[in-house]
């Protein structure tokens, strides 16, 4: 199942409002907005995250997260595309992982979106949404 729509949606928006220096917006609720942003809050680059009701529409409410003065999440790179999908076996992953040490990569798998270091314990590849470089 391809995230990128919504991942690019997303990331876009935590750009825009880290340039107008927010604290927190609102985006549109889809199920698929909510397992990313749940995945950006377990791995701590979003703060927090509340379902709000706005004209009986449901929204996410987005908090982020500064850390002096300067946003978490700002270095995301898109890998995977509706166009070309990268897929990586266990053995590919543990070996990237050995390389980059201090990046994060996003991985869609049948767990759900999960980091490549939760794949890597569950010893199952997936399809590569993309990565946070710090």
């Amino acid at each position: 199942m391809l995230y990128n729509y919504n991942i690019s949606y997303i990331i876009n928006l935590i750009n825009i409002n880290r340039l107008k220096k927010t604290l927190n917006f609102n985006i549109f609720f889809t199920k698929k907005n909510f397992y990313f942003i749940n995945f950006l809050k377990n791995n701590n680059f979003i703060r927090n995250y509340e379902l709000i009701k706005i004209n009986n529409k449901n929204f996410i409410k987005i908090y982020l997260y500064y850390y002096k003065n300067n946003i978490v999440c700002n270095n995301f790179k898109i890998i995977s595309r509706p166009s070309k999908s990268f897929f990586l076996s266990y053995k590919s992953l543990k070996l990237i992982s050995k390389k980059t040490a201090s990046s994060v990569f996003v991985i869609s798998n049948d767990k759900g979106i999960i980091s490549h270091r939760i794949s890597i314990k569950n010893k199952k590849g997936g399809l590569i949404l993309g990565f946070f470089s710090f």
